[in-house]
């Protein structure tokens, strides 16, 4: 399947997120939504299709599972 930036954004939306993958310069991020405030945004892949659909999704999930331990950790007390 060849993959384009609306089919991640939909299975983003269906799977009940928020934030959205754009193109950046030699790289892919997420913005707005959950990833808003993220320190950690970007997947450091040229083409969109260096990913399939899935591995998206986990790159997206691992990406936020290291955002929240930073900002917790970043939390005093």
């Amino acid at each position: 399947m060849t993959l384009h930036l609306k089919i991640v954004n939909d299975e983003l939306a269906r799977l009940g997120y928020t934030a959205l993958l754009a193109k950046g310069q030699g790289h892919f991020y997420f913005r707005s939504g959950e990833a808003e405030a993220w320190l950690d945004n970007a997947v450091k892949v040229r083409k969109i299709n260096s990913l399939t659909l899935k591995q998206w999704i986990a790159e997206f999930r691992r990406l936020k599972d290291v955002n929240e331990r930073i900002l917790r950790t970043a939390k005093p007390g």
